[in-house]
Formats: C-alpha cells, sequence, structure tokens
C-alpha cells in the first residue's frame, strides 16, 4: 500500500503502537492498513464412494485437478461461498454440510476451508472456470495432475477416513511451505 485508501497521503511502513508487525501507516490521517489472509472456500462432493474433480480452465495451475473452490468474497460465510463457488464451477448445490478440512498456507497468505457434503447424483453443469469433470475413487486420482497441495492433502484425508465418516470428521492442517 503506498497511498492511504482513506485520505491519499503516502503511506509509511513502521510498526504502529500496541503491535508488534510493520503496517503501511498514514502518517497524515494515522490510518493503519491491515492486510489479512485471504480464504479459499470449496467442496469436497462424493457419489458412492467417488470424489468429484475439476479440471482447472484458469491460472494459476490451468488444467490441472482440483475441487470446487476459490476465494470467499466479502458478506457471504464459508459454506456460503463453498456453495456459491460449486455452483459456479461444476453446477452442483451441494447440501449444507460439515467443515471438513482447514488447511493453512502462511507462505501465501492463504487459509483453505473444505467442506464435505454427499451428492445426491452426478449431475452437473460446467462453468467458464471449469474444463473437464470426473467422478474418482483412490486409484483414479490423477496425483500427479492436481493443482495445488492442499487438494492432495484433502482427498487423502478423505480417502483415509472414508465417505461413511467424512460426515463427521474435520482436519485441520499447516502447510510447511
Amino acid at each position: 500500500m503506498h497511498y492511504c485508501i482513506n485520505c491519499g497521503a503516502k503511506t509509511e511502513s513502521i510498526v504502529p503502537p500496541m503491535d508488534n508487525r510493520l503496517r503501511d501507516v498514514c502518517p497524515e490521517c494515522s490510518y493503519v492498513h491491515y492486510v489479512n489472509p485471504n480464504n479459499i472456500v470449496g467442496v469436497i462432493g462424493s457419489f458412492e464412494g467417488k470424489v468429484l474433480l475439476c479440471k482447472r480452465n484458469t491460472e494459476p495451475r490451468k488444467n490441472y485437478w482440483t475441487v470446487p473452490a476459490g476465494f470467499m468474497e466479502n458478506g457471504e460465510s464459508l459454506l456460503e461461498g463453498a456453495q456459491r463457488e460449486a455452483s459456479e464451477e461444476v453446477g452442483i448445490k451441494p447440501m449444507p454440510s460439515n467443515l471438513f478440512m482447514v488447511y493453512s498456507v502462511p507462505h501465501i497468505s492463504q487459509v483453505h476451508f473444505y467442506f464435505y457434503s454427499r451428492l445426491e447424483d452426478m449431475s452437473t453443469n460446467i462453468g467458464e472456470e471449469i474444463n473437464d469433470i470426473m467422478f474418482a475413487d483412490y486409484k483414479d486420482i490423477p496425483w500427479d495432475d492436481l493443482a495445488f497441495n492442499s487438494i492432495r492433502v484433502l482427498l487423502k484425508h478423505f480417502f483415509e477416513v472414508g465417505e461413511e465418516k467424512a460426515a463427521n470428521s474435520f482436519f485441520n492442517l499447516t502447510s510447511n511451505g
């Protein structure tokens, strides 16, 4: 942040009083510009033991596999964001579900929240951000072509827990980089 969003003056990088981190602070109006992690929200949906995967049609990691997920928007809950992403990307309307996994990625200032949802059928409607979908069991997962490490961890944990127990399971992990 080079200029204050409050008054337009040039900011300075300092540790404000009662803080312990460098922040961009406006010397004119004293506004502190906080930069906080981005929330990624998504759904791991399953039908008869197979998970719904979608191939990304956007960068980063275009043409790699993931689950329906994306950035949470202001004004929505974690679950609302995950359901919106699932609807936009693959046309599914996941039922209200439990938070299945939280994956912190400090080196890129992200926190990933994945909800589990058992799907009623295999109906999908691919959106612009996706170019292919598949329902896969463990042996059919394209492990070398997964978009992100969080997806690899999510899928491994899902298959370790099993579809029957996924609705009552929660996993919290921090990436090592």
